[in-house]
């Protein structure tokens, strides 16, 4: 069983959410310590795929009014706003580290764990299988053209193994390998967004009473069973502040970086 801190931060700028994550990917790479940390934002923020073009986020004008910054991993624009946001950073020497795609699917089949525990029905998202047609791994888009798979926010696109409920995706991750650990982030809806109106939420479509705080508590004892992983609640050391403080300064928060395409 792998040693993992739980952080639960309060809810924090965009560039210091980035960079925290990228600090913890690099204690994992550094030293092997693994983190689970889940977080929100303290203000409406579009978080923009690595690959994906600054101007695109005209595209979206109910979001032009949040603030933007740009993540390390991949994907389509997610407006973090009525959400919960998750990272877990694992060093390569985990057990996960030969299969990215199985800490993907993991991981999603977990929160539907979860919700099926409250009541919501959501499930996994599967392709229809053409004749012919590989069988995907969780994370994979098909190689048949997808009429979601261009569209400009994450939550309108669908990849094997996303979360979704009633039809709509509520859950999705992206994974960033840097040297010899894997960062994982991904979003929960839960409501719906003024800055994303097309997209509703865990509460929208169930109408549960449901909190964040009380999805950290269960979904963090259920991760931690399902990955075989033992939880310490830990909080940031000063030296992983002042390595994220410095990666906010020179990346997330630095326009070269947002509007490098």
């Amino acid at each position: 069983m792998q040693s993992v801190n739980l952080i639960i931060d309060p809810p924090n700028e965009s560039g210091w959410n980035m960079a925290v994550d990228e600090a913890l990917q690099q204690l994992a790479n550094e030293t092997g310590q693994g983190t689970l940390r889940f977080y929100q934002w303290s203000r409406p923020t579009l978080s923009l795929g690595y690959f994906q073009k600054s101007d695109d986020r005209k595209l979206h004008p109910a979001s032009a009014l949040c603030a933007m910054v740009r993540r390390a991993s991949g994907g389509g624009a997610i407006v973090h706003d009525q959400e919960l946001t998750y990272s877990l950073s694992l060093a390569g020497t985990n057990r996960w580290s030969s299969s990215q795609n199985d800490l993907y699917g993991s991981v999603h089949q977990t929160i539907v764990r979860f919700l099926h525990t409250k009541g919501v029905l959501a499930s996994q998202f599967e392709f229809p299988v053409k004749e012919g047609q590989k069988d995907l791994e969780p994370g994979e888009t098909a190689d048949y053209p997808d009429p979601d798979s261009k569209r400009f926010l994450c939550f309108e696109r669908r990849t094997a193994g996303d979360i979704v409920l009633d039809n709509f995706k509520i859950g999705g991750s992206a994974q960033r390998r840097y040297r010899n650990a894997t960062l994982q982030h991904g979003s929960l809806l839960l409501n719906r967004s003024e800055h994303a109106p097309e997209l509703p939420g865990v509460l929208n479509l169930a109408a549960v009473p449901l909190s964040a705080d009380e999805i950290v508590t269960d979904l963090a004892d259920l991760l931690a069973e399902d990955l075989n992983l033992r939880l310490v609640r830990e909080s940031l050391s000063e030296k992983q502040k002042i390595n994220a403080e410095q990666i906010r300064s020179e990346k997330y928060d630095h326009a070269d970086w947002t509007f490098k395409r």
